[in-house]
């Protein structure tokens, strides 16, 4: 029974944010706080990118920050997190060595990061490219329907000459889960067929509440698969 407990839990006093940060920082917060357990740190150690790429893979931040990870099940709030998006991986830090190490994929369900950021692990998603380890933003949830965001870095080679070779660029996409189908979104037309949406009172809700796709597909999207839930409930 031990492959289903990964004990992890921080207390509450701990910030939820690291701005400033060093491995005795977290290394005295991790040992604090957390019974250390060989499931920790079961996933291998993790190797940073090359310096020669400019930027980082990181979502958002390239430091580590403190939020929720659940593991076959079970939730532990405050767990210092790092999520790499060019390798979709989760990345925590090893008390001990005093280095990131990767948290084995298949044990995770999902995490959460500052911000509201909620991630959910898909299983599979064959036609989708970009699909890597299956980690997703669970941007709007419902009980027929849900909008995903996948975020994923590429690499672009630098053609002036400086200290980098290439440069991470952020990417994202959107996709509707609807049943037992995911739908990469490329169109605001294709989202309103997919869900059997009304195309004229769509657009009427959208001009009252100034949504417009172009400018914002993120709530446009949202504000779709929110009226479906709803409908398919009256």
């Amino acid at each position: 029974m031990k492959s289903y407990f990964f004990l992890l839990a921080f207390c509450a006093c701990l910030v939820s944010n690291l701005k400033a940060q060093s491995s005795q920082e977290l290394e005295d917060a991790y040992k604090a706080n957390i019974p250390l357990h060989q499931e920790i740190v079961s996933g291998g150690y993790y190797v940073d990118p090359p310096q020669t790429i400019e930027g980082y893979p990181y979502f958002k931040s390239k430091n580590f920050e403190y939020g929720s990870l659940t593991i076959n099940g079970l939730t532990y709030e405050n767990v210092p997190l790092l999520y790499n998006t060019f390798t979709d991986e989760v990345i925590t830090f090893h008390p001990v060595h005093k280095q990131k190490t990767l948290i084995k994929t298949d044990k995770i369900d999902g995490f959460t990061l500052p911000d509201k950021f909620k991630f959910i692990r898909i299983w599979d998603n064959p036609e989708y490219s970009h699909h890597g380890k299956g980690f997703y933003e669970l941007v709007e949830e419902g009980n027929k329907a849900n909008l995903l965001c996948k975020f994923f870095k590429t690499t672009k080679a630098k053609r002036e000459m400086s200290q980098y070779s290439s440069i991470f660029l952020e990417k994202s996409d959107f996709l509707i889960q609807h049943g037992e189908k995911i739908y990469h979104i490329k169109s605001k037309g294709q989202a309103i067929s997919i869900l059997g949406l009304n195309k004229k009172e769509i657009n009427r809700g959208a001009k009252e509440k100034s949504l417009n796709y172009r400018n914002d597909r993120r709530s446009y999207l949202s504000f779709l698969v929110a009226s479906y839930n709803q409908s398919a409930h009256e």
